[in-house]
Formats: structure tokens, C-alpha cells, sequence
């Protein structure tokens, strides 16, 4: 039993002791790390392995003490005690068959050289990279990243090895893969890399960039994709154009969405009450966008129950509003709709809201030569005579008002079969006239501003009365040659006598003539 435990701890001795020598590649824990390289144990010897820094694969700040290293021993001096090894040389042998002919490897460029330049394979093996392969300009400096690249050939030749390696190739290779597996109408997702006025560069992957045309972006025309969309953005579409022949993928991300006009009919049926943005005001309508890809046509025939009037004062760009879809045409992408059928003809209920002889607030929509139109708060229309504007007399309706201008009106009378109103401004204050006539007389002295200058004479405003009286020439003391623009000016202020006074009654208006006092 004892003979059999001696013979087995001298075969286990004996299995345990083996020879290195130069060349070997070895596995040991690494004992210490100084700035210029580390130190590696070598099992089984008086001696460990020194590798310099230069002779390591990756930065010597990124070893610690206990991690396990291969390296192949370079040179062995067992009389001192020394050995020297290279981790790059170790990599080098065991990998050196694995780069064969159509293996895609990782290498960066290190050198440019005639011709081409030299790239280090793994960080262990050197190739030469043609420069027709290179797909760089020589003109450029050449790109310190670490790229893949393509081996074309890895020969020996005695005792060095010949490796030629292409980028060119690679894309190739890459290219043709991606021709190969994709088809039209597939799905692919990619990143925004150019953001152009005819649309958008999205990179497929790093060989492969694909067009997104503007038109196949959205199904709304007016999509303004540089808006939107930034570089960086991941972005899915469906392949619609496949030219392997010029290498050209055009894609779609609009179709990932169906034709939102195929179910318009459902989606918007007609006679529905929608909502809508209003994105266009046109001189004869306004556009309202319904949905991707769907917009529709307000004409100004279904915006105001009553006349024409200003759009903009209806709606503004941006205004989320409800219409009614009137008619839908799918040939030619059109849908017509109407605003006022929505907020409901004021003629319906207009003897609740409005009767004759109230006086009401409006504003001035348009500037006729007879008179102005006023729009009411109950989006009623009605016209008001130039004789009803004011209770003196008016030469041009654009002395008293302006479009847009607020003003209170009296309703005179309401036509429901022709949907009209007449609206008086003047009859909403009490006739100046009625207390001219009761307090002022022939002889009386009034003072008052000059306003213009008519015919043959001249128009005041009488202070205190807001009335106006006319002071004939011939009532004006001139000296010979002299004018009326010599003797008073626009704007002064004189001092008149009453010459006459009529008024017949309170709806109509009076007359006064004046005599200029020195």
C-alpha cells in the first residue's frame, strides 16, 4: 500500500515539472507592475517573465496584480534568471490562422505608405491596405479609428507573412449582403443623417443609406419635416425602391400608415359635425386640416349666413373649429364643409334676440359710399344710410369711420324674407337739433370750430350743440381779392350771429346760417 502511494506521487511529480523554452507561449498571473512593463510568474521555474510595455496589447495602466496573461517567451537566460516575453506575440500565433481569405477582422490604420498603408490587425499583425481598396482620399489624413476590414489574401513567404486587407471589399461584401436579404415593401429602421429640402438621409447601417423622399414622409402635404425630424433620430419606413444596380434605396414612412383618404367615408361620413384646425385663410374661404393627410375647403359661402365679411375676423390660423362635412369627393381628394351650419342660422330665432327699436352694440365691417355695414353681436348683419350716420350732414362716410371701429346702432327695421336690417348710428343719441331749436334764435351769438370750407362759405361746428351752421361768403367781412382761407383757417375757433334756424321735427335734421362777427 505504501510502495503504491510513493510510485504515485513520483508520477505526479513527474508530470508536474516540464521544460520552457524560447518560443513557448505561456499562461502565468501577473506579480508586479512598474511604469516601463510587468512581470508575469512562470510556473515551475526560479524565474518570471518580463514583458514591456511595448510588447502588451492594451495600455499598461489597465493590468492589476492577479490577472492571467498569455505571452510568448522571446529570449530565456537561465544563468541570470531572466526572460523576457511579448503578449502581442503570443496573440500573433494564435490568431495568425484564424485571418484567412474572406474573414472580416478589426484593424486600424497606423502608417500611410506608397501606394497604400499599413494597418495593425487586432493590435498583433500588420497588413497592407491598397489604396484603390481604401475608399480615402490621399489628400486626407487617413482615420485613427478602428475600423473592419476585409482580408483578401494571408500567404507566407518563408518566414514572413504577406496580408492584404480592403475597406472597399468590405462595403462591397456588406452591400451586396443587404441587396440580397432585403426585398420591396420591407420594413427597415435607420438613423437621420441629412435633413435636406427634398427629404431625408437615413443610414441603414454603416454601408447603406437610404432616401426618404419629402413626398413619402407624411400624408399631409404641408409636413414640414426639418421641423420635426433632427440628425440622430431613429426613424422606421417601408422600402419602396431597390436598385442594386446603382445601390439606391429609396424608403417610405407615410405607408407604415394606410391612405387615410381609403376610409375617409367612415372616418369624416357626411352630414357628421367634425373638428378641425384651420391652417390656410384664403380671400374665399378658409382650409381646415381633419386629420393626416386630410384637409378640407370652408367656402365663404358657409361661413356668414347673411352678405360677405371679413374671414379674418372669424377664424384665425390655428383655431381648432367644429364644421359639417357637406360633400366628400375620393377621385379627386376634396371635402367641402361649412361653418355656419354649425353655429346655426341668427335668421331661425332672430325675433328672440333682436326686434325693432333696440339699440345694440356692432361694429363696422365695411365702408360703403352710401352708408356702413354693421356686424352684430349676434352675428347678424345689418346697413346703416349715410343719412343715418350722423344728425349733420355728411360729404364722405371715411370722416366718421373706419373699418373695425365699435358702434352703437338702433334697429330700425327687420325684413325676415330678404333677410336685411336697417340700423341707425345718429338715432341712438337724442337729436341736437331739438334742443338747438328750443334754446337758440335769430340774433343769438355762438361761437364755434371751423371744420371745412364748402362752396361758397364755410361749415363750423357750434359748440355745445355738436350741430353744424354754414356762414355764406358774403356774411364774411373780405377786403378786395381777399379769400375765405385768408380770413379764417381750419381749425379756429369764431364768433357767428344767427341768421335763421330750421328745424321741422325730431327725426330730421335742422339748418343754421351764420353772419362771421369782426
Amino acid at each position: 500500500m505504501v510502495e503504491d502511494k510513493n510510485e504515485f506521487e513520483k508520477l505526479l511529480s513527474e508530470e508536474t515539472e516540464f521544460q520552457i523554452k524560447k518560443g513557448d507561449i505561456i499562461k502565468g498571473e501577473i506579480i508586479s507592475i512598474s511604469p516601463d512593463g510587468l512581470f508575469v510568474s512562470a510556473e515551475g521555474k526560479p524565474f518570471d517573465v518580463y514583458v514591456g510595455k511595448d510588447y502588451l496589447l492594451s495600455n499598461i495602466k489597465n493590468y492589476k496584480l492577479g490577472d492571467v496573461i498569455s505571452v510568448k517567451l522571446l529570449k530565456i537566460n537561465e544563468a541570470e534568471g531572466q526572460a523576457f516575453g511579448s503578449e502581442k506575440a503570443a496573440k500573433r500565433d494564435m490568431i495568425i490562422d484564424e485571418i484567412v481569405e474572406g474573414k472580416i477582422v478589426k484593424g486600424k490604420i497606423v502608417e500611410k505608405v506608397e501606394k497604400g498603408y499599413i494597418v495593425e490587425l487586432e493590435n498583433v499583425i500588420n497588413a497592407f491596405l491598397p489604396g484603390s481598396l481604401s475608399m480615402l482620399s490621399p489628400r486626407d489624413d487617413y482615420p485613427k479609428e478602428e475600423m473592419d476590414f476585409l482580408v483578401l489574401k494571408n500567404e507566407k513567404r518563408r518566414k514572413r507573412i504577406n496580408i492584404v486587407v480592403s475597406r472597399k471589399g468590405l462595403v462591397d461584401k456588406f452591400v451586396e449582403e443587404f441587396f440580397n436579404n432585403h426585398h420591396l415593401n420591407m420594413i427597415v429602421e435607420g438613423i437621420v443623417t441629412g435633413i435636406k429640402e427634398f427629404g431625408l438621409f437615413v443610414s441603414l447601417n454603416p454601408y447603406i443609406t437610404a432616401l426618404a423622399p419629402k413626398s413619402e414622409l407624411s400624408w399631409d402635404k404641408k409636413f414640414d419635416h426639418g421641423k420635426f425630424y433632427s440628425i440622430g433620430d431613429k426613424i422606421k419606413g417601408v422600402i419602396i425602391k431597390l436598385d442594386k444596380e446603382n445601390k439606391k434605396v429609396s424608403i417610405s414612412v407615410k405607408r407604415l400608415k394606410n391612405d387615410p383618404w381609403e376610409e375617409i367615408d367612415k372616418k369624416f361620413p357626411v352630414g357628421e359635425v367634425v373638428k378641425g384646425e384651420v391652417i390656410e385663410i384664403f380671400p374665399f374661404g378658409f382650409a381646415i386640416k381633419l386629420d393626416e393627410g386630410i384637409e378640407g375647403l370652408v367656402h365663404e359661402s358657409e361661413i356668414f349666413w347673411t352678405g360677405k365679411g371679413k374671414i379674418e375676423n372669424v377664424v384665425k390660423v390655428g383655431d381648432i373649429v367644429k364644421v359639417k362635412v357637406l360633400d366628400i369627393d375620393k377621385d379627386k381628394k376634396k371635402i367641402s364643409l361649412s361653418y355656419k351650419q354649425v353655429i346655426g342660422d341668427p335668421w331661425e330665432n332672430i325675433d328672440n334676440s333682436l326686434k325693432e327699436g333696440d339699440i345694440v352694440d356692432g361694429e363696422v365691417e365695411k365702408l360703403l359710399p352710401n352708408g356702413i355695414i354693421v356686424k352684430l353681436d349676434n352675428d347678424l348683419t345689418g346697413f346703416s344710410h349715410v343719412s343715418e350716420l350722423s344728425w349733420n350732414f355728411v360729404d364722405n362716410v371715411e370722416d366718421l369711420f373706419k373699418e373695425g371701429d365699435k358702434v352703437k346702432v338702433k334697429v330700425l327695421h327687420i325684413d325676415k324674407e330678404n333677410r336685411k336690417i336697417k340700423l341707425s348710428v345718429k338715432q341712438t343719441k337724442d337729436n341736437p337739433w331739438k334742443k338747438v331749436s328750443s334754446e337758440l334764435k335769430k340774433g343769438d351769438k355762438i361761437t364755434g370750430k371751423v371744420l371745412k370750407y364748402v362752396g361758397k362759405g364755410a361749415v363750423i361746428l357750434v359748440d355745445e350743440y355738436e350741430v353744424e351752421a354754414f356762414i355764406p361768403k358774403s356774411k364774411i367781412d373780405l377786403q378786395e381779392n381777399e379769400n375765405i382761407e385768408d380770413k379764417i383757417e381750419i381749425g379756429s375757433t369764431v364768433e357767428g350771429e344767427i341768421l335763421s334756424i330750421e328745424f321741422e321735427n325730431e327725426e330730421q335734421k335742422g339748418s343754421m346760417i351764420v353772419s362771421l362777427i369782426k
